[in-house]
């Protein structure tokens, strides 16, 4: 996987709210650095909110702030089934001074993929949208593994999932019991036209990534810890630094329906 989809993968995989319905509604804020200098890379806060006029439908919002300034805002549109299925998104780029630098709507689904060999699956998600929204609802704890899909011009990669335990975490908002969460990406859904002895090889250079949710129900995501791209890349430690009712303030369209 390219550099830039895992970069658009983990910001908006840790920094969305977890399970959170709707009528709830706090922010989740969550500090992104390296792991081995602390050096932070990105603030960034997450929270669920109704769709206007679409009553079975939840809009999740992202909003990143980089250590230099600039802002990208995305907010997609989810089911309510579980899993959710993305309905829509759209993301919003922006410099220090305010200034958009891009912006894109998307309505998602199957048409967006003519090149597709098989099905298009109700699990795929586009790689902008906030992922932990989805990860959030696979019902890990109830169930020790999960799935879902990424889009990849032809391909359809799949991520997996599996409880590796619990333990008790510490980060800034807090002390939470935890399900310690392994994901690493499928190696046959990868390279799916390499013979299957090949395979297993290519499995050792997938990173495998580390998460811890709540065991309580709604699920959060409280730490993450992993490589932003191949091995020898840097470390991430993702953690939770605050919960609250009050959602960050930065110039917004409306959201995608």
């Amino acid at each position: 996987m390219r550099p830039v989809a895992h970069l658009r993968l983990f910001i908006l995989m840790l920094c969305v709210a977890y399970g959170i319905p709707a009528a709830a509604e706090p922010a989740l804020q969550y500090e992104m650095a390296e792991a081995k200098t602390g050096r932070v890379l990105s603030t960034a806060w997450g929270w669920t909110e109704p769709t206007d006029n679409a009553p079975h439908t939840v809009t999740v919002t992202s909003r990143t702030v980089f250590t230099r300034g600039s802002e990208w805002l995305v907010r997609a549109v989810f089911t309510a089934d579980k899993p959710p299925r993305c309905v829509s998104w759209e993301e919003t780029v922006r410099r220090k001074d305010g200034a958009v630098m891009s912006t894109h709507q998307v309505k998602w689904g199957p048409e967006l993929f003519p090149f597709l060999s098989g099905p298009f699956p109700a699990d795929a998600y586009p790689l902008e949208v906030p992922l932990g929204y989805v990860i959030g609802h696979l019902g890990l704890g109830t169930q020790s593994t999960a799935s879902f899909h990424t889009v990849l011009i032809d391909t359809l990669p799949q991520f997996d999932l599996w409880l590796d335990g619990k333990e008790t975490v510490r980060v800034p908002a807090g002390e939470f019991d935890c399900h310690r969460v392994r994901m690493r990406a499928n190696a046959q859904s990868l390279f799916p036209k390499l013979p299957s002895f090949v395979r297993p090889f290519l499995s050792f250079f997938i990173p495998t990534y580390t998460l811890w949710l709540t065991v309580n129900e709604p699920q959060l995501l409280v730490q993450y810890s992993g490589q932003l791209g191949p091995p020898g890349s840097p470390e991430l430690l993702v953690r939770l630094l605050k919960v609250s009712d009050t959602h960050p303030q930065f110039r917004d369209q409306s959201p995608t329906q």
